[in-house]
């Protein structure tokens, strides 16, 4: 389904659109369509409502808070526990106070892994590059085994 809508754009703006449709085959609608689906965050519906509230303020990150929190990483301590954790819940062996943890390091990690992806998303949107894997900040697994 599609709606019909009217938009007053100068002149310029619509010669633009006209000669990129012209030079790409495809019509001026079709355009316009796909500059706005890649100009629109992605709604926060489309996040699971228990996250919607620590994703939301993101939106009103500057491109600098952004990136701080696309390189945003888990401490090594928090993985370590986290994986031992799993690796017990796996085993059948967690006690309550460890499922009650484990439920916790869970939901923290989700929380960063959507801020994270937000955040990349976002600053795509503002016209950044999202940061290569050479650019991200590494974690080294020996010392995730060694703690």
């Amino acid at each position: 389904m599609t709606q019909a809508i009217m938009v007053h754009i100068p002149d310029t703006l619509y010669n633009q659109l006209k000669r990129t449709a012209e030079l790409s085959h495809r019509s001026i609608d079709t355009i316009i369509a796909q500059s706005l689906a890649h100009s629109i965050p992605p709604l926060l519906e489309d996040i699971p409502l228990e996250y919607q509230s620590d994703v939301y303020p993101l939106l009103e990150m500057s491109e600098k808070e952004l990136q701080a929190e696309a390189r945003r990483v888990f401490s090594s301590y928090r993985w370590s526990e986290y994986e031992a954790l799993l690796e017990k819940n796996q085993a059948g062996d967690l006690a309550v106070k460890e499922k009650t943890r484990l439920d916790i390091l869970r939901r923290d990690a989700d929380i960063l892994m959507l801020r994270k992806g937000y955040a990349v998303v976002l600053l795509k949107l503002r016209g950044y590059q999202a940061p290569s894997l050479r650019e991200l900040p590494k974690v080294s697994y020996s010392e995730l085994g060694s703690l």
